[in-house]
């Protein structure tokens, strides 16, 4: 059987042991106040990033129209480009065409000049 000094002994250790658990919470409670706050500056960040991301987006978006727009006037240029390259060649060859045919009459007219006339 235990003795009155028993059970003031085992008291005494149940409280140190209750000061120690009260202690212990204390120390998470704390802990824990620090996570949620913790969790609220990463919700706060993440917050930040999705409008960095949405800002990201939208400038993402402008380029690309920006870029459609410059596809289309290179587009444009390369056509003009072509039509005058194509109108060039044309003008070129009704030259040169245009050019044999006066020599081809320059030869003709020579020729008639160097042929005596003829008698008859």
């Amino acid at each position: 059987m235990l003795t009155k000094n028993d059970l003031q002994l085992i008291k005494g250790v149940i409280k140190q042991e209750l000061n120690t658990v009260k202690q212990q919470l204390g120390t998470v409670g704390q802990e824990l106040n620090t996570v949620k706050q913790e969790v609220r500056t990463v919700k706060d960040e993440v917050q930040t990033v999705k409008v960095e991301i949405k800002t990201i987006r939208n400038e993402v978006k402008t380029v690309k129209k920006q870029l459609d727009t410059v596809e289309m006037k290179v587009e444009l240029v390369n056509k003009r480009v072509e039509q005058a390259q194509e109108e060039t060649v044309d003008a070129l060859s009704e030259l040169i065409h245009e050019s044999y045919n006066l020599h081809e009459k320059r030869i003709k007219k020579i020729e008639d000049q160097l042929q005596p006339p003829q008698t008859q």
